[in-house]
């Protein structure tokens, strides 16, 4: 587990729901619980901060980090793309992004590869990108906050020969590699949440701190698709394609896993001037979000 990703998905998966803001020594904690060196927590802290995703404050001597407005963003954009199944249908339309950067700029050209990569473009030529979805406003706004707008274009067009649509893809993405990996995923977790659910249904369900890590785990590993699969609608996929199947157990393993991982959070999390009242909703919307995964 990489300590920036993980710490990001704690805050993607509870502190979020509970006003975004958590205790430097309750995060420790967590982290340690995950593997993790206190001055690997607080490093990973530092960047993320200087990167501008988290935001540290101090109150009555405490260090504090919350999600900044980018931060939240970025959560809001992760958690459907990780908690729902694609099932979206194409309207046989491309989104196309084409961007003008010169080489004295090439920091700034390179966050915004990242930044389309993370969308689910695919570079159809270095400075031309496309995605086949409505997702001109999306980009715009994302692209916007980021200060990244400047030089790119952005257009909706209709491939003429739709039997090359196969072909852009095969240009655009490496499927076959994304395939390799889902079913990696599910290689590992299939026996692992048949061994989690033989635990439960015996009788000695597994503990508290075993279900976090263990759940922190599964979102870690299940949680890299962001980056590797574009989401592409099911015409343009394999017939084959895993990303279903490979959904199902993390879904299925994140279940079985919640509500002992949501106590040993609750445990030990400690956030600013937090009431009785803001704790019970957290729990709700944590408990919410677990009822909508189905």
């Amino acid at each position: 587990m990489k300590a920036r990703r993980a710490i990001f998905e704690i805050y993607l998966d509870y502190i979020q729901y509970y006003g975004g803001s958590i205790r430097v020594r309750s995060l420790l904690r967590l982290c340690k619980e995950l593997g993790f060196s206190g001055v690997a927590v607080r490093a990973a802290l530092c960047r993320l901060s200087q990167q501008g995703w988290l935001d540290r404050t101090r109150e009555q001597k405490q260090s504090f980090y919350s999600l900044t407005p980018m931060g939240r963003d970025r959560v809001e954009e992760a958690a459907p793309r990780i908690f729902t199944p694609l099932t979206e249908k194409w309207d046989g339309q491309w989104t196309i992004l084409t961007y003008s950067l010169p080489e004295r700029l090439r920091a700034k050209r390179e966050r915004l590869r990242r930044e389309l990569i993370w969308l689910g473009y695919g570079p159809l030529t270095p400075a031309t990108w496309i995605i086949p979805k409505p997702a001109a406003e999306l980009t715009t706004k994302h692209l916007l906050d980021r200060g990244l707008d400047k030089g790119v274009h952005l257009f909706r067009a209709r491939h003429i020969n739709s039997l090359a649509n196969a072909e852009l893809v095969e240009k655009c993405w490496d499927l076959s590699a994304v395939q390799k990996q889902y079913r990696s995923f599910i290689d590992r977790w299939n026996p692992q949440w048949r061994s989690y659910q033989q635990k439960f249904n015996s009788g000695k369900p597994v503990p508290d701190n075993l279900c976090f890590s263990g759940k922190m785990r599964l979102l870690h590993e299940y949680g890299r698709f962001l980056y590797l699969d574009p989401r592409l609608p099911w015409e343009l996929l394999p017939k084959d394609w895993l990303a279903e199947p490979a959904w199902r157990i993390f879904r299925d393993c994140y279940h079985l896993l919640a509500e002992g991982a949501l106590r040993f959070f609750e445990s030990g999390y400690q956030g600013p001037a937090r009431t009785e009242t803001q704790k019970r909703e957290g729990h709700a919307r944590v408990m919410q979000g677990l009822m909508e995964l189905v």
